[in-house]
């Protein structure tokens, strides 16, 4: 086997396995630790559903990765046989998954930013206002998904091409056992090279999504941290809230940018350049398979009263007993800025 189809395989494994298993616990440590920090629970919550449901999908598309000749491929190896048009379908919505995982992180920011610096504006999370932020984050991620089914149709340069690829470097994988979406950047007619426009277009939408969510997430980031510095006559609770809020944002950001934004923009940027990455381009794909089950991670050891269950449990203890430091923070909101994310 290509030695890259075999660590996509054995990252899928890893991947999967602990997206469930820790997304599972972070659900259930948010279902019985976080009584009383209100909407925010379900912010939490949806984002590790999320991480699941984007396991579950890589594992049944099994994707590969592709970059030469100036065209990214996106190829999906098939578990069973159905149609080429289910199959591209599908091949859009893993796209769109993709494009998931930068809008709940951009989303996720909106809310801590307004819980520290807008308290005022926290009601739009509240009732039935709480409904415009799926709305507003379904555009963006249907927009990408719409791209990618639309923008980039299979051809007869990317029949050919995509069977070369799969001879070339993965096995000889059957044409009729994948299916796969391609980013083509060039034309060559007579040896002279012109842009494929509606292709760059797409490009120019996802870069669009990209950067405003990476946008927002600096934005947000920066103004929570400058907040967070301000309230430094507070409490000793209060600043261990701080604390463990500045230790969150970082490694929230630091660890989707690893996994996540900078993969990504080399898979686009490279093409453009004709800088052929060839099956190395799969690095991306492996990443991608192990950051859900990475990220539930983040948010159990760095919320102390998580951290705390999970010890607890490992003596032998239940995740619901002692007391709850969501619960307890509660009290301290008001002089926090309303630091709910404790």
């Amino acid at each position: 086997m290509a030695f890259w189809l075999n660590l996509n395989d054995i990252a899928d494994s890893i991947g999967f396995s602990s997206a469930i298993l820790i997304n599972s616990i972070l659900l259930l440590l948010i279902q019985n630790r976080c009584k009383n920090i209100g909407t925010y629970k379900y912010l939490m919550a949806t984002f590790s559903i999320f991480s699941m449901i984007y396991a579950v999908t890589e594992t049944m598309l099994r994707p590969i990765m592709h970059i030469e000749n100036t065209t990214y491929f996106l190829i999906s190896r098939k578990r069973f046989d159905y149609s080429t048009g289910l199959a591209k379908i599908n091949s859009a919505m893993y796209c769109g998954c993709f494009a998931a995982t930068f809008i709940l992180t951009a989303l996720h920011y909106i809310y801590r930013y307004f819980a520290t610096c807008k308290p005022e504006l926290l009601n739009w999370f509240n009732g039935k206002r709480l409904f415009i932020w799926p709305i507003l984050a379904g555009v963006p991620i249907v927009c990408w998904a719409s791209v990618s089914y639309f923008l980039y149709p299979d051809s007869e340069f990317t029949e050919k091409a995509v069977v070369q690829v799969l001879n070339d470097h993965y096995d000889g994988i059957p044409r009729n056992q994948v299916s796969y979406i391609a980013y083509v950047y060039y034309f060559y007619d007579n040896g002279e090279r012109s842009f494929n426009q509606i292709n760059i277009f797409g490009c120019f939408v996802h870069y669009f999504v990209m950067s405003t969510a990476f946008l927002i997430l600096g934005y947000c980031g920066f103004s929570t941290y400058l907040t967070i510095r301000a309230h430094r006559g507070a409490s000793t609770r209060t600043r261990q809230l701080q604390n463990q809020l500045f230790q969150a944002l970082v490694l929230q950001t630091v660890i989707p940018s690893i996994f996540m934004y900078i993969p990504t923009g080399i898979m686009f940027i490279f093409p453009f350049l004709n800088i052929d990455l060839k099956d190395n381009a799969n690095f991306i794909v492996v990443c991608s398979f192990l950051y859900p089950g990475i990220d539930p991670l983040i948010t159990i050891f760095i919320i102390r009263d998580f951290r705390m269950a999970i010890i607890n449990f490992i003596k032998g203890r239940s995740l619901g007993d002692g007391g709850s430091a969501a619960t307890n923070g509660k009290n301290n909101q008001s002089n926090s800025g309303q630091f709910i994310r404790s």
